[in-house]
């Protein structure tokens, strides 16, 4: 069940929460309790400007990943769903991370997923990924890339040590 809050939000219930297709691929997050959470649209509908929105953040030509999903008092996370590109697909997070980070309804914990078709193991393409997750976790961030498809994650899993 899904109860709207404006063109780029929608709160969702129930145990699984799941995006939209893009690029072929979606996430699933486990909710075992149930509660609201927050989703943001944020690539295709979250654009200053745009008819009906009152408030959104993004600029219309700023390229941003596509969902945060928002487990409120635990973590917000990025989702960018991507065909290829995963360098890209970071940059996208961390346009996406930058703005979130200062909107009202951040709170304050974020965490990052790519979901791609494209694997991060050629060793120049491992070494940027792994330097970029470290970037990340110096500012408090889990960025976690998979290759796969069909995978539920759980929300405390992009959460660091002492988090909840």
């Amino acid at each position: 069940m899904a109860t709207s809050a404006g063109p780029c939000f929608e709160w969702k219930t129930g145990s699984r929460i799941t995006t939209p297709t893009e690029s072929g691929k979606a996430v699933t997050f486990n909710n075992p309790d149930g509660e609201r959470v927050l989703f943001v649209h944020a690539d295709k509908r979250c654009r200053k400007g745009r008819a009906g929105c009152i408030d959104c953040f993004f600029e219309p030509d700023q390229k941003v990943a596509d969902f945060i999903v928002c487990k409120p008092g635990l973590v917000d996370v990025v989702v960018e769903l991507k065909g290829g590109k995963v360098i890209a697909a970071v940059e996208q997070i961390e346009q996406t991370v930058s703005v979130w980070q200062s909107h009202k309804l951040c709170s304050g914990k974020i965490g990052a997923l790519i979901v791609s078709s494209q694997g991060a193991s050629h060793p120049i393409m491992l070494t940027k990924l792994q330097k970029r997750q470290e970037q990340f976790q110096k500012r408090g961030i889990r960025l976690i890339h998979v290759a796969a498809k069909g995978q539920a994650f759980e929300f405390a899993s992009f959460c660091f040590g002492n988090q909840p």
